[in-house]
């Protein structure tokens, strides 16, 4: 059976040569987002240059509760 960790990096979007998007990468407003951890630069809601996301969630669960 797969730890959290494995799952996570083998989920991680492939953005980098090394494919796993680094820490480093994500904006300051992404951090933690769990939309930025799954499609990283692919995230809808994201572009160059962000400074502030009124989209940001923290977990899938909260996520769920957010209208259309």
């Amino acid at each position: 059976m797969e730890n959290n960790k494995e799952i996570e990096e083998k989920n991680a979007p492939k953005n980098n040569d090394d494919g796993v998007i680094k820490k480093s990468d994500a904006p300051a407003c992404c951090v933690g987002c769990v939309r930025w951890e799954k499609f990283g630069k692919s995230c809808y809601y994201y572009w160059e240059g962000k400074k502030h996301c009124t989209m940001w969630i923290g977990s899938w669960d909260d996520a769920m509760q957010q209208p259309l």
